[in-house]
């Protein structure tokens, strides 16, 4: 058994996986930048310090969203962008799960199904929030997708951190009724009628593709069913501050659902460890070499669609209101932050950036040409 990265199980698989099975041409152009990540494909430049010290050649990033090579700086940007607005105020951590009877739908829907999940997480909240009875008020809110379960298997689900309370038409901190800020089941059940009218609304606009040996009429079947089930809507305990929720969040802004550092080869198959939601233990999996490829290309983002949005109070729109219940919690308005820089990133994390001989700052030297440059 030894350990082996997501890019050199691609590069050694990839290309016999595609002689069986047929894929979306972004989810081949994602596992093609990840194979050329950091190598001579992509072109790179010399590394010297003032001195004269070269400190070897660097191969460019890929930048791919999915990538767990370039995960690193562009997750750190997000938290530190997300951190600079943040109320100094108690916030709850909700997960809205897919039931996974609509897994089928998702994969012919990847686009509108995401659309159709925040839009009902949104919805929901927002219709709670301005109900008399829990807040009435307009709390911040920010939403994560997440497709994935921690054994690879497709469950569409959202990560919604909010603040405990709001702002309200007179521009004044309210704080909700009651712990819990809504009723669990209550949220349940309008997230789920809202899922289900969205498919079915979807359905008979013709914008929804109708699974392969399917039915509009079965789709409709489907939502009457699961309709009449409990959903999975679970509230975590309440923390003092979101900065928690916001670093869980921060980890799958980009790079995907697992890390190199869990792949393992045994005997030709893959295995790789996670932690059980259920048993609460460390439990291992092992699967062929093609399905462990085809369940990581299922998690591959939708070009151009954003897997995290923020509502209310944290909507990129109400500045002004947001600065208003930062006033009121004794913090100053929002700033633009710094934009991270590479130096910033590494500084205390390693000293890649300064000459292992010298200690002098490292620069960029003599540019490389990538291979399709050079062609």
């Amino acid at each position: 058994m030894h350990y082996l990265s997501l890019q050199t199980l691609l590069k050694q698989h990839f290309s016999t996986f595609l002689r069986t099975h047929k894929i979306p041409l972004y989810q081949h152009k994602t596992a093609r930048h990840l194979i050329d990540c950091r190598t001579e494909t992509l072109g790179g430049h010399t590394q010297y310090c003032e001195n004269g010290h070269v400190n070897g050649v660097w191969y460019n990033s890929c930048k791919d969203r999915a990538c767990p090579k370039c995960k690193g700086i562009h997750s750190e940007r997000w938290l530190l962008k997300t951190e600079s607005i943040l109320l100094r105020c108690p916030h709850h951590h909700i997960i809205f799960t897919l039931p996974h009877e609509l897994n089928n739908i998702w994969l012919f829907n990847r686009s509108l199904m995401a659309d159709i999940v925040f839009r009902a997480v949104q919805e929901t909240l927002k219709q709670l929030s301005k109900d008399q009875r829990y807040l009435n008020a307009k709390p911040g809110f920010i939403c994560a997708l997440h497709t994935w379960g921690r054994n690879l298997s497709l469950h569409p689900h959202i990560h919604c951190l909010i603040t405990h309370g709001g702002l309200t038409d007179s521009n004044k901190w309210k704080n909700p009724k009651k712990k819990c800020l809504f009723p669990r089941k209550v949220v349940m059940m309008i997230f789920r009628g809202k899922i289900n009218a969205f498919i079915k609304e979807a359905l008979k606009q013709g914008t929804l593709v109708v699974p392969k040996n399917e039915s509009p009429q079965q789709v409709i079947n489907l939502c009457n069913k699961i309709g009449r089930k409990q959903w999975v809507v679970h509230f975590c305990k309440r923390y003092d501050h979101g900065k928690g929720v916001a670093k869980y969040i921060a980890k799958y802004v980009r790079g995907g659902p697992i890390k190199s550092k869990q792949i393992q080869m045994n005997n030709g198959k893959i295995s790789f460890s996670y932690t059980s939601h259920q048993t609460k233990k460390n439990e291992a999996l092992s699967i062929s070499i093609n399905d462990f490829i085809a369940r990581w290309l299922n998690h591959i983002p939708v070009p151009k669609k954003q897997l995290v949005r923020s509502y209310g109070l944290y909507s990129p729109r109400a500045i002004e209101s947001l600065n208003s219940a930062r006033n009121q919690h004794k913090q100053k308005a929002v700033t633009k932050p710094e934009v991270l820089m590479w130096q910033g990133y590494l500084e205390g994390k390693d000293q890649s950036h300064l000459c292992p001989k010298c200690g002098a700052e490292l620069k960029h030297g003599e540019a490389i040409k990538s291979q399709k440059q050079a062609a």
